[in-house]
């Protein structure tokens, strides 16, 4: 009844959250929390930690960040009320445990404001990249600005290629991964951090590959790759590695 009372409290952000698919302020990958969380309680992983009443001015703050969101009419700051208030109540009732609770921040999306920042900056460079190792590979690709050439087929990145909303995923793998072996929070938030700059890597290596599918495909095969498939590949992967043996945090603990 108390969560139930928790997702009454939270509708107006949760209904903004719904309509923002519509306008793809919501990303898909911001659904990635709920399986996460679902595959924690699933694999019986830290199911459960001892009630802190600490988690009641988490909740009250969350609540707040709603409200302040609403009346400014700044939907992350409503959004992210909602995970704050979520771990709160972890943090009271002890189950889920609050490690577990802490993907609920995935539901939040990358503000707007954070990936436009500096572009096309960013994406000309990273294009740039790209194109210069496929024509070290025999490939004619040429680059204007953020949009790669290739005979009649082009590619333009958009501002969310450049990784931000990549970054964000990877770090509630890395997290789900840390809570799944046992981990203590401070090492969980390691981990996290360091799957999130993990991105550096990995998103030149995707437009890289998704040149090679405009090559010998097509450029909504490359935008498709490149919307959806990098991190679905990654959450991917990361399940199968979490399916891996038994977890190692069943039982109730204090961190």
């Amino acid at each position: 009844m108390l969560w139930l009372a928790l997702l009454a409290g939270f509708s107006p952000a949760i209904a903004e959250f719904v309509r923002g698919f519509e306008g793809r302020s919501s990303p898909p990958s911001t659904l990635l929390a709920p399986v996460l969380m679902a595959v924690c309680g699933w694999r019986g992983t830290a199911i459960a930690d001892e009630p802190r009443r600490a988690g009641v001015a988490l909740i009250a703050a969350g609540l707040l960040l709603e409200l302040v969101g609403i009346a400014s009419r700044i939907w992350t700051v409503t959004w992210l009320g909602f995970p704050v208030a979520v771990v709160g109540m972890a943090l009271c009732l002890g189950r889920p445990s609050w490690r577990v609770a802490v993907l609920a921040f995935g539901l939040v999306p990358v503000p707007v404001s954070v990936e436009i920042a500096f572009t096309p900056t960013p994406e000309t460079a990273l294009l740039s990249g790209a194109c210069a190792a496929w024509r070290a590979l025999g490939l004619a690709f040429t680059c204007t600005g953020p949009v790669a050439h290739l005979g009649d087929r082009h590619l333009e990145l958009e501002p969310g290629d450049v990784g931000w909303t990549l970054a964000a995923v990877l770090a509630q793998l890395g997290w789900f991964l840390a809570v799944r072996d046992g981990a203590s929070g401070p090492r969980a938030l390691r981990r996290a951090l360091a799957f999130a700059a993990a991105a550096v890597v990995v998103v030149p290596l995707a437009i890289g590959l998704a040149l090679g599918l405009l090559a010998v495909s097509s450029a909504d095969v490359a935008r498709a790759w490149l919307s959806h498939g990098v991190w679905l590949g990654c959450t991917v992967g990361a399940l199968l590695w979490s399916l891996r043996g038994e977890p190692k945090a069943r039982a109730p603990r204090r961190q």
